[in-house]
């Protein structure tokens, strides 16, 4: 019983500490974006402005971007007729100094339809380190020109989605009726009868075979003689 619990505060020590450490780490990131809107497979990238994510534990976000000139909305259009997409490039560096892109992209007309309103999500480990960034919008795709030259950009951060947790505490209380069980011999045997007693079996059939295999002059004498009396016939 003692070691039962033992097991379970462990496990329930490794969870709070697991889920702690996505509340109590704290700190900023900074992401430098870059966009394109080309349709080669190597993208021409060019400025588009500056995130700053002042807390990664609250979300919050300073944005800072420049204005879409009017070459380039005639280039999203472009993009948006040919079905092609509009590419993003972030540059995120941590607190601690770590530098890592992530490319992302959306189709064209999307960005058309949302009058530029678009999301940029992070996705940070247990450690608050960035390992995703994607972009989204909310559509829909149409090829008209957009009602203004001005991004509107919406920052979300976001930890993976964890699994189901285990309800260890009603596992280990099955565990223990069992064993109460087995010990007050409640326990009931639904083998079938062979499963039960095969041991019996395999002694005795072994014994047959090895009883045969050691006199086989037996039968070979009893067929002989049968054979001698058809002969003084």
């Amino acid at each position: 019983m003692c070691l039962s619990y033992t097991i379970f505060n462990l496990l329930l020590g490794i969870s709070s500490f697991t889920y702690g450490i996505e509340l109590d780490v704290d700190g900023r990131i900074q992401l430098r974006l870059w966009h394109a809107f080309n349709d080669e497979p190597v993208p021409n990238f060019v400025e588009r402005g500056n995130v700053t994510i002042t807390s990664v534990r609250s979300g919050d976000s300073i944005v800072g971007q420049n204005g879409l000139l009017q070459a380039q909305i005639n280039q999203l259009k472009d993009l948006a007729k040919n079905d092609g997409k509009y590419r993003l490039k972030a540059i995120a560096r941590t607190s601690s100094g770590s530098e890592t892109t992530f490319l992302t992209s959306i189709p064209a007309c999307n960005l058309l339809g949302s009058d530029l309103e678009d999301f940029l999500t992070v996705w940070l480990d247990s450690s608050a380190e960035p390992i995703a960034v994607s972009l989204s919008s909310s559509g829909p795709c149409v090829l008209n020109s957009p009602s203004t030259n001005m991004w509107t950009t919406n920052i979300l951060v976001k930890y993976p989605d964890s699994g189901p947790v285990p309800d260890t505490a009603i596992y280990i209380q099955k565990l223990e009726r069992e064993r109460e069980a087995r010990e007050r011999g409640e326990t009931k045997d639904n083998r079938s009868f062979l499963a039960k007693y095969w041991m019996y079996f395999v002694p005795a059939l072994i014994f047959v075979l090895l009883t045969s295999a050691t006199n086989p002059e037996v039968a070979a004498g009893g067929s002989g003689g049968g054979g001698g009396g058809g002969q003084r016939q």
